[in-house]
């Protein structure tokens, strides 16, 4: 049996990016921990390593190096991880978390021992008590985001087939240096930003030792209530001093002669510096920095600056322009640009900028992207994102996108979105609205651009090229052990789906399940020709509490189709009659992201002559037969003429809907005929019982009805 649904029209490649957004999101949070965490806790630390060398303790010494460079080493890694996404970071971090997990839980177990050996109190050791909970949350990042990279490494980014590790290296090694590390810039104010950084480092340095803590009997000090807004203070010093460090678009091109890399925008869209948020701007500052730290690699990343900044936001170079300097300047960066990044937006100048693009023929080498829109309430982000796709649409009306563009409706989620040369287009979509979702559709744009189609295959070569050996052999062994154990628990937890393919289709399943089981069910859909050559599809199969849980995924808009719904309740009744030896199944209908649509109940089909009867439970296969029996004696069904007719039960009463043709159901003759078809069937087959009949197009929708 091959279940065939319409298809759309219009050429719309979608790549979901929300799992690895989500897990990105994750790891990020572990960044602060890492970087302020872990530095503060080296900056701690170095006063006793040198007085434990001065005093020639070298026990306590070789124990606080040691937490010395686990801290610094964590530290540093956290930083490398601030404002990329870069799979050679990952790899760091598995030595970090693992480092910083054992460290922290040796310490502890050694101060709890100490505390229960002597009887002591912990609350009457603040200083030690501070430090193991400050311990644990290492261990509480540690564990967590050990799992996130472990993940990351191994997650597939689809339609590609390829991990999105690989996709991210192999789009680094494309890149250069940034123009940026040249020498020969124009700054905005060095003088003025070194003063700037350097207050808030002393501000730092002053709340982190000369703060009095609450031991040994003394009372909290007053100044503990001010140390928030102090380092809150100091971190807003330290991130405008970095805009003071910004160079200049002109600058920036007389130095590096690749061609630019283009970034357009309305300055409503930019993102303003905020003291309430300084603390988190020091670590990631705006999306525009994400995308200057990796397109900076590919070209000049340049835009014209807002006339209201005299100094300019991190991110792009940027240059000032007159009113009657600056569309000419732009007009010509987009015709020597290699790339152009591009913020969707309402306003009339970034609308005229888009159409720009697209009259000078280089809407194939766009990026559009939405800007992040920022807000709690979902009505507020949906009518700007709507205000935002009217304007699109309008300046596409007239172009080959015009079809893909009022096809595609999903704008919610979108992320970023390409032009291909022969009108279709690919949809980069996230539920996760985390930085990380836009900077990664914007990454995996990036690399569609340069090269859509060979991803596998330097992944495949990158995978035979030899590895760097590393140099710590001793610690290498020790962290070996611990990721070895962990990495058994990560490849059998239940939750973290495999993943089999037959011929376009993919079979997803979890520990619940095993893979002979798996491997018979995509088996079975293959010769039921679910799986194909022609269609991609997608199925999940899970097991909870004894009964099996098949999910199809299917376009939205079919979900609601009966044909479809009865088609995959008979897949599903076969799949657990023939391959799970009679186990309950449960069949549902999911979208693209495994969301729940709706659960189909089980359906069966038998055949009598040329005629196909399905039913749905309740109905059980003796009803179904008495009636398949009586049409075949009523000469309804016969081995001349092919006919459909389904049996369900609902609302008390037998539902009996016949398949005919759509010209015919208002014919008062034909509808007498099923009514007395119907009364037969339900005195004769159905033991008097309440029949409804129906009369249906060839996907079961109603086209008359009548209750007996």
């Amino acid at each position: 049996m091959v279940i065939k649904l319409p298809l759309s029209d219009a050429r719309i490649t979608t790549i979901d990016i929300n799992r690895p957004a989500r897990i990105l999101r994750l790891l990020r949070w572990s960044d602060a921990v890492l970087v302020l965490g872990c530095g503060f806790g080296v900056v701690a630390i170095l006063p006793d390593l040198v007085l434990t060398l001065v005093r020639s303790q070298w026990v306590d010494f070789i124990l606080r190096g040691a937490m010395t460079a686990t801290l610094t080493f964590a530290a540093y890694t956290g930083w490398r991880h601030v404002g990329v996404i870069d799979p050679r970071v990952w790899r760091s971090y598995l030595w970090a978390f693992l480092l910083l997990a054992s460290m922290a839980a040796f310490i502890t177990v050694a101060v709890a021992i100490e505390w229960w050996s002597q009887g002591t109190n912990p609350f009457d050791d603040l200083r030690s008590l501070v430090g193991v909970l400050t311990l644990l949350q290492y261990i509480g990042i540690a564990i967590p985001g050990f799992a996130c990279v472990l993940l990351l490494r191994r997650i597939q980014i689809a339609p590609m087939g390829v991990r999105l590790e690989d996709l991210l290296l192999g789009l680094s090694d494309r890149g250069g240096s940034s123009g940026l590390a040249l020498t020969s810039h124009q700054r905005v104010s060095v003088l003025r930003g070194l003063a700037y950084g350097l207050l808030g480092a002393l501000i730092l340095v002053g709340t982190t030792f000369f703060t009095p803590l609450p031991t040994e009997g003394r009372p909290v000090s007053p100044i503990l209530r001010l140390i928030p807004q102090l380092n809150l203070i100091a971190f807003y010093l330290i991130v405008s001093a970095r805009r003071y460090f910004q160079v200049s678009a002109d600058s920036l091109l007389a130095v590096d002669k690749r061609s630019p890399v283009l970034f357009l925008r309305s300055f409503t869209d930019d993102e303003k510096q905020q003291y309430g948020n300084s603390q988190r701007a020091l670590l990631d500052f705006s999306l525009e920095t994400r995308l200057a730290n990796h397109f900076h690699r590919f070209g000049p990343f340049i835009a014209i600056g807002s006339p209201k900044e005299t100094t300019p936001q991190l991110g792009a170079a940027r240059v000032l322009l007159r009113d009657d300097e600056w569309q000419g300047r732009v007009l010509g960066w987009m015709k020597d640009a290699n790339l152009i990044i591009m913020y969707c937006g309402t306003t009339q100048w970034v609308n005229w900028e888009l159409r720009q693009v697209i009259e000078s023929g280089r809407a194939t080498s766009l990026i559009l992207m939405f800007p992040e829109i920022k807000g709690w309430r979902p009505s507020r982000r949906r009518q700007d994102i709507e205000a935002r796709v009217k304007q699109i649409r309008e300046v596409f009306r007239d172009t080959p996108w015009n079809e893909e563009l009022m096809e595609f409706s999903d704008f919610t989620s979108l992320r970023a979105m390409l032009f291909r040369a022969d009108g279709s287009m690919v949809m980069i979509r996230s539920r996760s609205r985390s930085r990380d979702a836009y900077h990664l559709a914007a990454l995996i744009a990036h690399q569609q651009l340069l090269d859509p189609y060979n991803v596998a295959q330097s992944a495949a070569a990158r995978e035979h090229a030899p590895r760097r050996r590393s140099s710590l052999a001793a610690v290498g062994a020790l962290v070996s052990a611990v990721a070895v154990v962990l990495g058994a628990v990560y490849l059998y937890m239940p939750f973290v789906d495999s993943r089999l393919t037959f011929k376009q289709g993919d079979l997803y399943y979890d520990g619940s399940v095993t893979q002979d089981q798996a491997r018979r069910v995509g088996e079975y859909l293959v010769q039921q020709q679910f799986f194909s050559d022609e269609q991609g599809s997608t199925v999940q199969l899970h097991q909870k509490q004894g009964r099996y849980r098949l999910r199809f995924v299917i376009d939205s808009k079919h979900a609601e189709d009966p044909l479809a719904s009865i088609q995959f309740g008979v897949i599903g009744n076969q799949i657990a009659r023939d391959v799970l030896g009679g186990s309950p199944i449960e069949v549902a209908l999911s979208d693209d992201h495994l969301n729940l649509i709706r659960i189909v109940p089980s359906s069966a089909m038998m055949v009598f002559g040329k005629g196909e009867l399905y039913y749905t439970e309740p109905v059980t296969a003796a009803e179904a037969n008495a009636v398949g029996e009586w049409l075949m004696k009523s000469e309804f069904f016969s081995d001349d003429k092919a006919t459909t007719v389904h049996v369900g039960q609902e609302d008390g009463a037998y539902h009996l809907k016949f398949v005919i043709d759509p010209s015919l159901g208002a014919d008062p003759e034909i509808k007498a005929a099923f009514r007395e078809l119907s009364r037969g069937i339900a005195v004769e087959a159905l033991g008097g019982r309440p029949v409804a009949w129906h009369l249906c197009d060839d996907h079961f929708r109603n086209l008359q009805s009548e209750r007996l």
